[in-house]
Protein backbone atom coordinates (compact mmCIF):
# COMPACT_ATOMS: atom_id res chain seq x y z
CA UNK A 1 0.00 0.00 0.00
CA UNK A 2 1.44 3.38 -1.04
CA UNK A 3 2.21 6.17 1.41
CA UNK A 4 -0.37 8.43 -0.27
CA UNK A 5 -3.13 5.85 0.21
CA UNK A 6 -2.27 5.48 3.90
CA UNK A 7 -2.26 9.27 4.35
CA UNK A 8 -5.61 9.58 2.57
CA UNK A 9 -7.20 6.95 4.84
CA UNK A 10 -5.78 8.61 7.91
CA UNK A 11 -7.22 11.99 6.86
CA UNK A 12 -10.69 10.43 6.39
CA UNK A 13 -10.57 8.79 9.81
CA UNK A 14 -9.46 12.04 11.41
CA UNK A 15 -12.27 13.92 9.61
CA UNK A 16 -14.86 11.41 10.88
CA UNK A 17 -13.55 11.66 14.45
CA UNK A 18 -13.55 15.48 14.29
CA UNK A 19 -17.12 15.53 12.91
CA UNK A 20 -18.29 13.17 15.67
CA UNK A 21 -16.63 15.32 18.31
CA UNK A 22 -18.28 18.43 16.88
CA UNK A 23 -21.68 16.73 16.92
CA UNK A 24 -21.19 15.68 20.56
CA UNK A 25 -20.13 19.20 21.48
CA UNK A 26 -23.20 20.66 19.75
CA UNK A 27 -25.55 18.29 21.57
CA UNK A 28 -23.96 19.04 24.95
CA UNK A 29 -24.22 22.76 24.25
CA UNK A 30 -27.87 22.45 23.20
CA UNK A 31 -28.75 20.49 26.31
CA UNK A 32 -26.92 22.97 28.55
CA UNK A 33 -27.71 26.32 26.97
CA UNK A 34 -30.60 25.56 24.62
CA UNK A 35 -30.55 25.40 20.81
CA UNK A 36 -28.75 28.16 18.93
CA UNK A 37 -30.78 31.14 17.76
CA UNK A 38 -30.48 32.28 14.19
CA UNK A 39 -31.17 35.83 13.01
CA UNK A 40 -34.63 36.14 11.44
CA UNK A 41 -35.93 38.93 9.25
CA UNK A 42 -37.80 41.56 11.28
CA UNK A 43 -41.59 41.25 11.16
CA UNK A 44 -44.59 42.18 13.28
CA UNK A 45 -45.60 39.35 15.60
CA UNK A 46 -48.90 38.82 17.46
CA UNK A 47 -48.86 39.16 21.27
CA UNK A 48 -47.43 36.15 23.02
CA UNK A 49 -49.87 33.80 24.76
CA UNK A 50 -48.93 31.58 27.67
CA UNK A 51 -50.34 28.23 26.59
CA UNK A 52 -51.13 25.71 29.27
CA UNK A 53 -52.52 22.22 29.00
CA UNK A 54 -56.16 22.55 27.92
CA UNK A 55 -58.65 21.74 30.65
CA UNK A 56 -60.21 18.29 30.22
CA UNK A 57 -63.61 18.37 28.63
CA UNK A 58 -66.30 17.20 31.07
CA UNK A 59 -68.33 14.33 29.67
CA UNK A 60 -72.09 14.46 29.94
CA UNK A 61 -73.09 13.12 33.33
CA UNK A 62 -69.61 13.44 34.83
CA UNK A 63 -69.00 15.86 37.68
CA UNK A 64 -66.19 18.35 37.22
CA UNK A 65 -64.45 21.14 39.07
CA UNK A 66 -62.82 24.38 37.99
CA UNK A 67 -60.15 26.50 39.63
CA UNK A 68 -61.84 29.86 39.24
CA UNK A 69 -65.16 31.53 38.56
CA UNK A 70 -63.77 33.09 35.39
CA UNK A 71 -63.03 29.61 34.03
CA UNK A 72 -66.53 28.47 34.96
CA UNK A 73 -68.13 31.34 33.07
CA UNK A 74 -66.01 30.64 29.99
CA UNK A 75 -66.87 26.96 30.19
CA UNK A 76 -70.61 27.66 30.21
CA UNK A 77 -70.21 30.04 27.27
CA UNK A 78 -68.23 27.46 25.28
CA UNK A 79 -71.01 24.96 25.91
CA UNK A 80 -73.57 27.42 24.47
CA UNK A 81 -75.38 27.33 27.81
CA UNK A 82 -77.70 30.33 27.69
CA UNK A 83 -80.47 30.88 30.24
CA UNK A 84 -82.55 33.10 27.95
CA UNK A 85 -82.93 30.38 25.33
CA UNK A 86 -83.65 27.83 28.07
CA UNK A 87 -86.38 30.10 29.46
CA UNK A 88 -87.87 30.43 25.99
CA UNK A 89 -87.88 26.65 25.53
CA UNK A 90 -85.54 26.95 22.54
CA UNK A 91 -82.69 24.91 24.04
CA UNK A 92 -82.27 22.23 26.66
CA UNK A 93 -79.96 22.42 29.67
CA UNK A 94 -76.55 20.81 29.07
CA UNK A 95 -75.57 18.00 31.42
CA UNK A 96 -72.81 19.96 33.12
CA UNK A 97 -72.60 18.99 36.78
CA UNK A 98 -70.27 21.18 38.82
CA UNK A 99 -69.08 19.29 41.89
CA UNK A 100 -68.15 22.31 44.00
CA UNK A 101 -68.30 26.06 43.67
CA UNK A 102 -64.89 27.65 42.99
CA UNK A 103 -63.45 29.31 46.09
CA UNK A 104 -63.65 32.78 44.54
CA UNK A 105 -67.30 32.47 43.54
CA UNK A 106 -68.46 34.98 46.13
CA UNK A 107 -65.90 37.49 44.89
CA UNK A 108 -67.46 37.97 41.46
CA UNK A 109 -67.98 41.73 41.33
CA UNK A 110 -70.64 41.70 38.62
CA UNK A 111 -73.79 40.81 40.58
CA UNK A 112 -75.73 39.92 37.44
CA UNK A 113 -72.98 37.60 36.23
CA UNK A 114 -72.74 35.93 39.64
CA UNK A 115 -76.50 35.32 39.82
CA UNK A 116 -76.57 33.96 36.30
CA UNK A 117 -73.60 31.69 37.03
CA UNK A 118 -75.35 30.36 40.13
CA UNK A 119 -78.54 29.57 38.20
CA UNK A 120 -76.54 27.94 35.42
CA UNK A 121 -74.78 25.80 38.02
CA UNK A 122 -77.76 24.72 40.12
CA UNK A 123 -80.35 24.21 37.35
CA UNK A 124 -78.79 21.08 35.79
CA UNK A 125 -78.25 19.59 39.26
CA UNK A 126 -81.94 20.03 40.13
CA UNK A 127 -83.02 18.54 36.80
CA UNK A 128 -80.65 15.62 37.33
CA UNK A 129 -81.98 14.84 40.81
CA UNK A 130 -85.57 15.15 39.59
CA UNK A 131 -84.89 12.79 36.69
CA UNK A 132 -83.45 10.23 39.10
CA UNK A 133 -86.58 10.45 41.26
CA UNK A 134 -88.86 10.26 38.22
CA UNK A 135 -87.22 7.00 37.12
CA UNK A 136 -87.74 5.46 40.55
CA UNK A 137 -91.31 6.75 40.70
CA UNK A 138 -92.18 5.13 37.38
CA UNK A 139 -91.08 1.71 38.61
CA UNK A 140 -92.70 2.17 42.04
CA UNK A 141 -95.99 3.12 40.39
CA UNK A 142 -95.93 0.07 38.12
CA UNK A 143 -95.22 -2.31 41.00
CA UNK A 144 -97.87 -0.75 43.24
CA UNK A 145 -100.37 -1.20 40.43
CA UNK A 146 -99.49 -4.90 40.33
CA UNK A 147 -100.08 -5.11 44.07
CA UNK A 148 -103.48 -3.44 43.69
CA UNK A 149 -104.33 -5.96 41.00
CA UNK A 150 -103.21 -8.84 43.26
CA UNK A 151 -100.47 -9.81 40.84
CA UNK A 152 -97.48 -11.50 42.50
CA UNK A 153 -94.21 -9.58 42.33
CA UNK A 154 -90.99 -11.14 41.19
CA UNK A 155 -88.55 -11.66 44.03
CA UNK A 156 -86.13 -9.04 42.70
CA UNK A 157 -88.94 -6.49 42.29
CA UNK A 158 -90.24 -7.18 45.79
CA UNK A 159 -86.77 -6.69 47.32
CA UNK A 160 -86.24 -3.47 45.38
CA UNK A 161 -89.66 -2.05 46.31
CA UNK A 162 -89.09 -2.89 49.98
CA UNK A 163 -85.72 -1.11 49.92
CA UNK A 164 -87.28 2.01 48.40
CA UNK A 165 -90.09 1.93 50.96
CA UNK A 166 -87.51 1.79 53.76
CA UNK A 167 -85.47 4.55 52.17
CA UNK A 168 -88.55 6.80 52.10
CA UNK A 169 -89.59 5.90 55.62
CA UNK A 170 -92.76 3.98 54.75
CA UNK A 171 -91.53 0.54 55.91
CA UNK A 172 -89.43 0.78 59.05
CA UNK A 173 -88.05 -2.76 59.31
CA UNK A 174 -86.45 -5.27 56.98
CA UNK A 175 -88.09 -8.53 56.09
CA UNK A 176 -91.59 -7.15 55.61
CA UNK A 177 -93.48 -8.42 52.61
CA UNK A 178 -94.09 -5.34 50.40
CA UNK A 179 -97.02 -7.13 48.77
CA UNK A 180 -98.88 -6.95 52.07
CA UNK A 181 -97.25 -3.87 53.63
CA UNK A 182 -97.89 -1.59 50.64
CA UNK A 183 -101.30 -2.80 49.55
CA UNK A 184 -103.29 0.05 51.11
CA UNK A 185 -102.56 3.51 52.49
CA UNK A 186 -98.86 2.77 52.82
CA UNK A 187 -98.60 2.34 49.06
CA UNK A 188 -100.31 5.68 48.47
CA UNK A 189 -97.97 7.30 51.00
CA UNK A 190 -94.94 5.89 49.21
CA UNK A 191 -96.10 7.21 45.85
CA UNK A 192 -96.74 10.64 47.38
CA UNK A 193 -93.20 10.71 48.72
CA UNK A 194 -91.33 9.47 45.65
CA UNK A 195 -91.96 12.56 43.60
CA UNK A 196 -90.06 15.47 42.06
CA UNK A 197 -89.70 18.99 43.42
CA UNK A 198 -90.84 21.85 41.14
CA UNK A 199 -87.81 23.48 39.57
CA UNK A 200 -88.79 27.09 40.43
CA UNK A 201 -89.17 26.19 44.09
CA UNK A 202 -85.87 24.27 44.24
CA UNK A 203 -84.07 27.19 42.60
CA UNK A 204 -85.64 29.72 44.97
CA UNK A 205 -84.65 27.76 48.06
CA UNK A 206 -81.09 27.32 46.79
CA UNK A 207 -80.89 31.09 46.28
CA UNK A 208 -82.23 31.94 49.73
CA UNK A 209 -80.38 29.27 51.68
CA UNK A 210 -76.98 29.87 50.06
CA UNK A 211 -77.15 33.61 49.43
CA UNK A 212 -76.70 33.04 45.70
CA UNK A 213 -73.78 30.69 46.43
CA UNK A 214 -71.85 33.10 48.66
CA UNK A 215 -72.48 31.44 52.04
CA UNK A 216 -69.61 29.77 53.87
CA UNK A 217 -71.59 26.54 53.99
CA UNK A 218 -72.01 26.52 50.19
CA UNK A 219 -68.36 27.31 49.51
CA UNK A 220 -66.81 25.04 52.14
CA UNK A 221 -69.32 22.20 52.32
CA UNK A 222 -71.26 22.32 49.04
CA UNK A 223 -74.34 22.88 51.22
CA UNK A 224 -76.72 25.03 49.23
CA UNK A 225 -79.93 24.23 51.13
CA UNK A 226 -78.87 24.87 54.72
CA UNK A 227 -79.90 21.45 56.02
CA UNK A 228 -79.22 20.87 59.69
CA UNK A 229 -77.55 17.86 61.24
CA UNK A 230 -77.19 16.90 64.90
CA UNK A 231 -73.98 15.01 64.11
CA UNK A 232 -71.41 17.79 64.16
CA UNK A 233 -68.84 15.52 62.53
CA UNK A 234 -70.95 15.67 59.37
CA UNK A 235 -71.45 19.41 59.30
CA UNK A 236 -70.08 22.92 59.68
CA UNK A 237 -70.77 24.82 62.89
CA UNK A 238 -72.49 28.21 62.44
CA UNK A 239 -69.91 30.95 62.94
CA UNK A 240 -72.25 32.97 65.14
CA UNK A 241 -73.10 30.01 67.34
CA UNK A 242 -70.15 27.61 67.56
CA UNK A 243 -71.65 25.90 70.61
CA UNK A 244 -75.05 25.27 69.02
CA UNK A 245 -76.40 21.74 69.24
CA UNK A 246 -76.73 21.54 65.47
CA UNK A 247 -74.46 22.12 62.47
CA UNK A 248 -75.14 22.73 58.81
CA UNK A 249 -74.66 19.43 57.03
CA UNK A 250 -71.75 19.30 54.57
CA UNK A 251 -71.87 17.27 51.36
CA UNK A 252 -69.31 15.65 49.09
CA UNK A 253 -70.75 17.47 46.07
CA UNK A 254 -73.39 19.98 45.05
CA UNK A 255 -75.41 17.17 43.49
CA UNK A 256 -75.50 15.33 46.82
CA UNK A 257 -76.74 18.53 48.46
CA UNK A 258 -79.63 18.72 45.99
CA UNK A 259 -80.45 15.04 46.49
CA UNK A 260 -80.40 15.47 50.27
CA UNK A 261 -82.71 18.48 50.06
CA UNK A 262 -85.25 16.65 47.92
CA UNK A 263 -85.15 13.57 50.13
CA UNK A 264 -85.73 15.81 53.14
CA UNK A 265 -88.85 17.37 51.59
CA UNK A 266 -90.07 13.94 50.52
CA UNK A 267 -89.70 12.20 53.88
CA UNK A 268 -89.68 14.56 56.87
CA UNK A 269 -92.96 14.81 58.82
CA UNK A 270 -92.61 18.63 58.86
CA UNK A 271 -93.31 18.72 55.12
CA UNK A 272 -96.43 16.57 55.04
CA UNK A 273 -98.49 19.58 53.90
CA UNK A 274 -96.02 20.20 51.09
CA UNK A 275 -96.41 16.64 49.82
CA UNK A 276 -100.20 16.75 50.07
CA UNK A 277 -100.37 20.00 48.11
CA UNK A 278 -97.91 18.70 45.52
CA UNK A 279 -100.05 15.60 44.97
CA UNK A 280 -102.93 17.92 44.06
CA UNK A 281 -100.83 19.72 41.46
CA UNK A 282 -100.13 22.91 43.43
CA UNK A 283 -97.85 25.53 41.85
CA UNK A 284 -94.36 26.33 43.11
CA UNK A 285 -95.62 29.54 44.71
CA UNK A 286 -98.40 27.70 46.53
CA UNK A 287 -95.97 25.03 47.70
CA UNK A 288 -93.64 27.72 49.03
CA UNK A 289 -96.35 28.68 51.49
CA UNK A 290 -96.39 25.15 52.94
CA UNK A 291 -92.71 25.29 53.96
CA UNK A 292 -93.21 27.33 57.12
CA UNK A 293 -91.20 24.80 59.13
CA UNK A 294 -88.19 24.86 56.82
CA UNK A 295 -87.02 28.07 58.46
CA UNK A 296 -87.33 29.65 61.88
CA UNK A 297 -88.93 32.62 60.10
CA UNK A 298 -92.07 30.59 59.43
CA UNK A 299 -94.58 32.24 57.09
CA UNK A 300 -92.15 35.05 56.26
CA UNK A 301 -89.82 32.47 54.74
CA UNK A 302 -92.53 31.26 52.37
CA UNK A 303 -93.30 34.83 51.36
CA UNK A 304 -89.62 35.41 50.59
CA UNK A 305 -89.54 32.35 48.36
CA UNK A 306 -92.57 33.61 46.43
CA UNK A 307 -90.87 36.98 45.99
CA UNK A 308 -87.63 35.37 44.79
CA UNK A 309 -89.55 33.27 42.25
CA UNK A 310 -91.29 36.38 40.89
CA UNK A 311 -88.27 38.70 40.88
CA UNK A 312 -86.05 36.23 39.03
CA UNK A 313 -88.69 34.81 36.67
CA UNK A 314 -87.99 31.31 37.99
CA UNK A 315 -91.36 30.03 36.76
CA UNK A 316 -89.91 30.19 33.26
CA UNK A 317 -87.70 27.21 34.19
CA UNK A 318 -90.69 25.07 35.15
CA UNK A 319 -90.49 22.92 32.01
CA UNK A 320 -86.71 23.01 31.54
CA UNK A 321 -85.14 19.68 30.76
CA UNK A 322 -81.72 18.17 30.34
CA UNK A 323 -80.35 17.75 26.86
CA UNK A 324 -76.94 16.90 25.47
CA UNK A 325 -73.76 18.40 26.85
CA UNK A 326 -73.39 20.54 23.71
CA UNK A 327 -69.83 19.25 23.77
CA UNK A 328 -68.15 16.68 21.56
CA UNK A 329 -66.96 13.72 23.60
CA UNK A 330 -63.20 13.37 23.77
CA UNK A 331 -62.44 16.96 22.75
CA UNK A 332 -60.83 19.68 24.79
CA UNK A 333 -61.46 23.32 25.53
CA UNK A 334 -59.44 25.85 23.56
CA UNK A 335 -57.20 26.52 26.53
CA UNK A 336 -59.62 28.06 29.01
CA UNK A 337 -56.74 29.18 31.19
CA UNK A 338 -54.65 30.97 28.52
CA UNK A 339 -53.51 34.42 29.60
CA UNK A 340 -52.34 37.06 27.06
CA UNK A 341 -48.85 38.35 27.77
CA UNK A 342 -47.60 41.86 27.00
Amino acid sequence: MSASTIASGTRRRVAVVVAALCLVAFQVSALTFGPPSWPLPARSAPPLVRVVTPAPLPDGGSEFTVASSATLLRLYDRAAYDLDTVRAGETDVPRLYLAALPSDFGELEDVGARKEAFLRTVLPLILRANDEIAIVRTRVSALLEKIRDDEPLRRADARWLASIARQYGVIDTEGKDPQAALSGAAGRTLLARVDTVPVPLALAQAIVESGWGRSRFALEGSAIYGQWTWDKAQGIAPSGAPDAAHAVRAFDSLTDSVRGYMHNLNTHPAYRAFRAARAKGASARTLAGTLTRYSERGAVYGEELVEIIAQNDLESFRDARLGATNIERGGAWDDLESVPQS
